[in-house]
């Protein structure tokens, strides 16, 4: 795991002077430029966007890596980032360029809260996943986002994290039904 998240990290490192080429920007998109739908979220605007984004692929890793496979949270990458860019590209029409890996984060978060809280510690998972929740709700309806925006230099796409957390819910989708049909076998044979 070690070896695939410092793989990752230096990925994003080396892509840091591709914005203009690889972010999400609708109307290159909508002449052509699907790759931006994935490529979007592995570059960033600055350096301290970069080592936010990368501090969070790092709480992921060490809170949640261990639940799922290399190729599972390869998978989850790439779906939760085409996802989101096409929440962006069509629940969006007035949302023209992206760029991070945050709404990835939030959606692999949200994931791994529930693998913490069916597989391993209910309250531990469940506290993650409120606090990612409560965190989302506060860049929507307070200043939070403003702080965090002064940071980055730029606004925080709060809509692609609420996406992200959308698409990590349906990712989860198998492990819910696993979840309810334990239940539902364990409630019948008692």
């Amino acid at each position: 795991m070690l070896a695939y998240g410092l793989s990752f990290s230096l990925l994003l490192i080396v892509l840091y002077g591709w914005q203009d080429t690889l972010r999400y920007e609708r109307s290159l998109i909508l002449d052509g430029d699907y790759w931006r739908l994935l490529s979007a979220h592995f570059v960033h605007l600055n350096f301290i966007h970069l080592a936010l984004n990368l501090i969070g692929w790092w709480v992921f890793l060490l809170l949640c890596g261990h639940l799922l496979s290399l190729p599972q949270i390869s998978f989850n990458i790439l779906m939760l980032a085409v996802g989101i860019s096409l929440g962006l590209l069509f629940m969006q029409p007035k949302f023209q360029w992206y760029l991070g890996f945050s709404g990835v984060l939030y959606g692999l978060l949200l994931h791994g809260s529930l693998q913490i809280a069916f597989r391993e510690q209910l309250s531990l998972g469940l506290l993650l996943f409120s606090i990612l929740i409560l965190k989302l709700v506060l860049d929507s309806y307070t200043d939070q986002a403003n702080a965090s925006a002064q940071l980055i230099g730029a606004p925080i796409a709060t809509v692609a994290h609420a996406y992200g957390l959308m698409m990590g819910f349906l990712l989860s989708l198998p492990l819910l039904a696993r979840q309810l049909s334990f239940k539902k076998n364990r409630t019948k044979n008692n």
